[in-house]
């Protein structure tokens, strides 16, 4: 049952974020709605509307055609036009942004439901379309129904107008850059209110442990974590996975590891294999390292000569200040244990030297030249000294990688303005005390 349902989980997160979901379930509430109202036209809701609302019940057929094909033309337009627009806007956020930001673009509900409403009006028309003048009826047509679909398309004109300011809003940098900063906020908030916060046992250390081979070549992305507990307390191990989530995995090649009291090898890690998802999208709602992945790459893209946007990078380097800082509250080393209290699995995180170094280290190549971007960098270690004071066993990294950004200034600065600038934010992070050394300042 926990194979299926942890199956089941992975099946409905994808269709949850494709770009079909809403569209598709939208259209089957309208086919509905329009085999319903065929039905009260059956029992002649028309007929009897007629004299109460003669207004709104639809009499002649030629128009009621008329006004059915109208309808289909122009919404299937519609249609036309806003999924090329999608198309366009994926296209333009791929090349001046990141390719990796399309997924969080294609999973924007907002739009999936404006175009539900465009497919659903459609359906729902071309079901109308089909029962004009039908013998089953007591009016001669139903109007209603006709009536409804008149209503339905107004509100797709109404909505084709929010569609159109959504669109060109989504593709704007600022916005994507937010949504991204936003997910992988409450993505960290999530994993730190998971973190147990322990230390790690000996175990880890002097225990006995048997290698578990990957059946799998690709991204191991995501591990049901409540079924992955359950399965090592049936067979009563402690599981360590290797490398962090995120990480390639090569097929035949040790990706964890169990302690040597497993008796069912084979039984173990066909179950376990079950529990475990490969896939390419990166998704910042599954792991939020994909969010400081993207926003690390949309600053180095504005940072280059075709783009020349550094107010991006800038904007770019805030959002990873404060997700920085969130980052510190997270053990890297992260271990769980059972409802009984009995530890189970060890899966680390990557280490926040390496993640601090992946985002800021092309940050620092592709930015060295420009000392707004070194300024911005350097006051981006200011706002962590005053947060390492929580978290003191980091100081040494924030030292270090402050200190690659001043020997890569001192190297590419030239003009004794900003050489002054850049000492004097220097100057400031060492009057905090936060480090555990003084950083050394440009040379004269």
């Amino acid at each position: 049952m926990s194979k299926l349902f942890s199956r089941l989980k992975l099946v409905l997160q994808f269709i949850y974020t494709s770009i079909g979901f809403f569209p598709t379930l939208i259209s089957l509430l309208f086919f509905g709605l329009a085999v319903l109202m065929i039905y009260f036209e059956t029992r002649g809701i028309s007929n009897y509307l007629k004299d109460d609302l003669p207004f709104f019940i639809i009499t002649h057929g030629e128009t009621a055609n008329m006004i059915l094909s109208t309808i289909a033309s122009g919404i299937f337009s519609l249609i036309v036009f806003s999924f090329t627009m999608v198309m366009l806007v994926l296209n333009q956020a791929s090349s001046n942004f990141s390719p990796r930001v399309i997924p969080g673009l294609i999973s924007s509900k907002s739009n999936q439901k404006v175009l539900g409403l465009y497919l659903g009006t459609l359906i729902y028309t071309l079901v109308v379309m089909v029962n004009v003048r039908s013998e089953h009826y007591d009016a001669d047509l139903p109007g209603l129904a006709v009536f409804l679909a008149m209503c339905f398309t107004i509100l797709c004109l109404a909505f084709f107008v929010y569609f159109i300011h959504s669109i060109s809003a989504s593709i704007q940098i600022d916005n994507i850059l937010e949504g991204i900063y936003n997910t992988t906020l409450a993505k960290l908030h999530k994993e730190i209110e998971l973190d147990e916060g322990a230390k790690l046992p000996a175990i880890f250390e002097t225990g006995n442990w048997l290698d578990l081979e990957s059946r799998h070549t690709g991204y191991l992305q995501h591990v049901d974590r409540k079924s992955v507990i359950s399965l090592c307390q049936q067979h009563n191990v402690v599981l360590e996975f290797l490398q962090p989530l995120g990480n390639f995995v090569i097929k035949g090649l040790p990706f964890a590891r169990v302690t040597n009291t497993l008796k069912d090898k084979d039984s173990f890690c066909e179950n376990l294999d079950v529990l475990l998802h490969y896939y390419q999208e990166e998704l910042a709602e599954i792991n939020y390292l994909y969010g400081f992945k993207q926003i690390t790459e949309s600053a180095v893209k504005a940072l280059s000569p075709s783009v020349n946007d550094p107010g991006t990078a800038i904007k770019a380097i805030d959002y990873l200040t404060d997700l920085f800082i969130v980052r510190m509250g997270l053990t890297d080393e992260k271990i769980y244990h059972d409802d009984e209290g009995t530890l189970r699995l060890r899966l680390d995180e990557v280490s926040f030297e390496e993640l601090m170094g992946a985002c800021l280290g092309p940050l620092r190549v592709y930015g060295k030249e420009d000392p707004v971007i070194l300024l911005r960098l350097l006051n981006l270690f200011q706002s962590l000294c005053y947060g390492v004071a929580k978290h003191p066993k980091y100081k040494d990294i924030l030292y270090n990688e402050a200190s690659h950004i001043l020997q890569d200034a001192n190297a590419t600065i030239k003009n004794p303005g900003d050489r002054g600038k850049l000492n004097a934010m220097a100057k400031a992070l060492n009057t905090t005390d936060a480090l555990p050394r003084k950083l050394a300042l440009l040379t004269p």
